[in-house]
């Protein structure tokens, strides 16, 4: 691919800050110096691709279970008992058995008609708008509306959800801090007390009249020979909706971000739709949605040539990975013909993103169908509201200025 054909647009004056930008260049940095960091705090930061992903791998060595460092709260552990994110096997793999066989390939294509019906359904709404927030009107709606399906929850309750991504995602970390406090619990607590009355009532709702859903399947299911106590499903089912959503509607807006500022490379997917796939897989890598995961080490480990203790907390930087020249060559390059096969944007190992099929299938749908409609898309970058870049990369607010393709055409 030529250099005109990835070199971004150039920025105007007035555009509002995007705050991963200074994250990208801290990640450059200590690629480039300290690959493997302990900071003030005791914490471990890791950055390059191999070691990431040794982090990843070895759930011996580098535990997902960060309880130690979390002082007690009574809302977050009840939420944290199902939480199959912080936890490792082999409870671990006994909860993720039960929901593997819907998000399969096979099953999750099936969902293509139904994801297609919502996404067409939501541009209907501003099919004769010149401009709309993409987050308001598609990135958001779409995901949330089929996982909510998928649970058996109700579809009137979106802003609820909404609310409690926005409040979960934006509230941590102001840098490259991680470690949990009792600040940051009395934040997160709430929102987390809300979620898990919400659940609490639909799982016992389910246990009186049970339904095929994904919800009420976790009511009847059995790990070793037991049947899940409704607090487990709470933490089980609350992740399951965040994650079942937050990553598309990063990915849609990224996607419009990375196009936009890219016009070129926008304009080629545009025009050869078979493009799409790997485009979606660069913008994942180019602009990874969560930057960072958490691990605890079990015992004493050693990476990049330094010692690190046992019950330390690593921090293994997926977004610094995807970064990492010696694994993707000229990596601040957006490039849509780049094999992105291999980035970490959906982590790696027993906690590779359950939901990564149906994130890329929404993904296809829902871009397509923006291209479809839309001759042209050109973000307002005069609003443009982002997501804290520490804990996720991605636009809050995405105004876009279009011209509909049925305009143009006439009808």
């Amino acid at each position: 691919m030529s250099e005109t054909l990835s070199s971004p647009r150039t920025p105007r004056a007035q555009r509002t800050e995007d705050p991963a930008e200074k994250v990208f260049d801290w990640f450059r940095t200590m690629l480039e110096s300290e690959p493997v960091h302990s900071d003030e705090h005791g914490v471990w930061h890791v950055f390059d691709y191999a070691d990431v992903t040794t982090v990843l791998s070895d759930h011996a060595t580098y535990s997902s279970d960060a309880r130690a460092f979390n002082p007690p709260q009574q809302d977050i552990d009840l939420f944290g008992r199902g939480n199959i994110v912080d936890m490792d096997p082999p409870r671990h793999g006994k909860l993720r058995a039960l929901v593997n066989q819907v998000f399969t390939p096979r099953v999750v294509a099936g969902l293509a008609p139904r994801i297609e019906q919502v996404a067409t359904s939501l541009l209907d709404q501003v099919r004769d708008l010149d401009r709309f927030d993409l987050v308001e009107a598609l990135a958001y709606p779409l995901p949330v509306t089929v996982i909510a399906e998928l649970l058996g929850v109700p579809g009137q309750d979106l802003p609820r959800f909404r609310s409690w991504a926005e409040g979960l995602f934006s509230m941590q970390a102001v840098d490259s801090s991680t470690l949990p406090s009792e600040e940051l619990n009395a934040q997160v607590s709430p929102i987390l007390r809300e979620m898990n009355e919400y659940f609490l009532e639909h799982i016992r709702r389910r246990r009186g009249r049970p339904a095929d859903d994904l919800l009420g399947r976790l009511t009847t299911a059995e790990v070793d020979g037991e049947r899940l106590q409704d607090e487990e499903i709470v933490g089980f089912a609350g992740v399951l909706l965040l994650a079942g959503h937050v990553t598309t509607t990063a990915l849609l807006g990224n996607a419009v971000l990375c196009f936009d500022q890219h016009p070129r490379a926008g304009a080629e997917v545009r025009a050869d739709r078979g493009l799409l796939p790997a485009a979606i897989e660069e913008v994942l890598r180019f602009r990874s949605p969560f930057p960072r995961l958490g691990r605890v080490t079990t015992r004493e480990a050693e990476l990049g040539g330094r010692a690190i203790p046992a019950r330390s907390f690593v921090i293994p930087w997926v977004g610094a990975a995807n970064r990492d020249p010696l694994r993707f060559p000229d990596p601040e390059r957006f490039d849509v013909h780049r094999d992105a096969g291999g980035h970490l944007a959906f982590g790696h190992g027993i906690h590779f993103c359950i939901g990564a099929p149906l994130a890329r299938l929404e993904g296809r749908i829902g871009l397509g169908l923006l291209m479809d409609r839309f001759e042209q898309v050109a973000v307002d970058y005069d609003e443009v509201a982002y997501q804290n870049a520490w804990v996720m990369v991605a636009p809050k607010r995405l105004p876009i200025r279009v011209e509909p393709a049925h305009r143009r055409a006439g009808s």
